[in-house]
């Protein structure tokens, strides 16, 4: 079953990149990407024009991968790494099948999650963009999937130790593909916890020593550290300051704040336009700034604007949820597909808020026993869903920022059937642990 699962989602996604091929690879972020791989071609590192000062605004494993692949196969050819993207994207769709199972304690239920990210199309037509998010989603949901793995083998000593370090590699390498990640060891701690605490009040994990968990997590936090240190180096020796993964979120509060004692706020401006709004910023001032700091002083002079503001700035963070989950907010007159795009997603939404519910109503069946794993799993990605929406309210939104993030959503809705089945069936879950 799952097999005939996996033919499905990838032959989804080939057809997104050989037979509907993405007209939008020739514009936006896309031609961003294919500039800054070949001014890496060309030897003049991560950077846009000359005199080639060194950037910052995007991180660095999606230009160096295009570079690669236009080394390989020819300038201007994106198509193989593309259909890496395709094939990455579907290999996803195995870990929901894990997750699924183990989230909910029964099998069929990860065939329904695998099955729901293969009928996922906005996610499937991500994976045919010449973007970092399709790759970013697959390595987060990979570092997650092996943090879980982590705790699975806590007894197994080294094994969990080499599961830790998995993870650690890839959220480091999600944390290169987009900044979204750097975060997550903080909510993976959060979500350990809670799970830690409530298998020790049932007293089911006593065979698990307190300094077992400290060391895997902390071996997962020491690797992911050292995948992003050279990053973090580079940022530091170019523009003298330390930068949180990119100097992007500066100029994204900027672009949606600066403009909000104007009558029309809500509208955004644009790159263009707020690049230029921000450079007219320095001027003005007498400052002649790097990046980085020319991006801060976009922040600061945002958060200004949201203190005069603060009504509108609460009014701007519920217009940007809604742009970020049903991609709604932005004209009056939606697409067709904006329209799909928000009818799936409001529907994984409802699935997923009626099965937590259920599962609550129900905890004592799904989060015992086993020391509740299942809550672990529950706990992690309830706030990576809720980092997701708060992070994008307050910064800027679009339907394309939530998609890494329906993987998780998908867990939880997978499991709206669960409270209809029978204890029986579902104890026979058991096997997948």
């Amino acid at each position: 079953m799952l097999g005939a699962i996996l033919l499905l989602a990838l032959a989804i996604r080939l057809a997104f990149i050989f037979i509907f091929p993405q007209a939008e690879n020739q514009t936006g972020d896309s031609l961003e990407f294919d500039l800054l791989a070949r001014n890496l071609l060309a030897g003049h590192g991560l950077s846009y024009k000359p005199p080639w000062p060194p950037s910052a605004r995007k991180t660095p494993l999606y230009p160096w991968l295009l570079a690669q692949t236009y080394r390989l196969f020819g300038l201007g050819n994106a198509t193989p790494l593309l259909v890496l993207q395709a094939v990455a994207d579907t290999l996803l769709a195995v870990m929901l099948a894990w997750l699924g199972a183990w989230a909910w304690r029964d099998r069929r239920l990860g065939l329904l999650a695998a099955g729901m990210w293969a009928l996922y199309l906005p996610g499937a037509q991500l994976s045919a963009r010449l973007l970092a998010d399709s790759l970013f989603a697959f390595l987060q949901v990979a570092g997650a999937f092996f943090f879980f793995l982590t705790t699975l083998s806590l007894q197994r000593g080294r094994r969990a130790w080499g599961f830790a370090a998995a993870a650690g590699l890839l959220l480091g390498l999600a944390t290169l593909t987009r900044p979204t990640s750097l975060y997550f060891p903080l909510l993976l701690g959060l979500a350990l916890a809670g799970w830690w605490a409530w298998s020790r009040r049932r007293r089911v994990q006593s065979a698990v020593r307190n300094a077992r968990v400290v060391w895997a997590f902390s071996t997962l936090i020491l690797v992911m550290a050292l995948v992003v240190a050279p990053w973090f180096v580079r940022n530091y020796r170019a523009f003298g300051q330390v930068v949180m993964g990119s100097t992007l979120v500066g100029f994204n509060f900027f672009q949606t704040h600066y403009r909000l004692d104007q009558p029309d706020y809500w509208r955004l401006p644009g790159v263009t336009l707020s690049l230029r709004a921000i450079h007219q910023l320095a001027d003005a001032r007498g400052l002649d700034l790097n990046e980085a700091e020319l991006f801060q002083l976009g922040m600061r002079y945002g958060l200004e604007k949201v203190k005069a503001h603060p009504g509108r700035f609460l009014a701007l963070s519920g217009l940007r949820t809604l742009q970020l989950w049903f991609n709604l907010g932005f004209t009056w007159h939606p697409s067709k597909a904006t329209l799909f795009f928000a009818a799936v997603n409001l529907t994984l939404l409802l699935m997923a808020v009626w099965a937590e519910w259920r599962a609550w109503r129900r905890r004592q069946r799904l989060f015992t026993p086993e020391g509740g794993f299942p809550l672990l799993i529950h706990l992690t990605v309830i706030l990576i869903l809720a980092y997701y929406t708060l992070s994008h309210a307050v910064v800027i939104a679009a339907g394309r920022y939530i998609i890494p993030a329906i993987p998780f959503l998908i867990i939880l809705a997978a499991g709206a059937p669960w409270s209809w089945m029978k204890p029986a069936e579902v104890s026979k879950s058991r096997k997948m642990m």
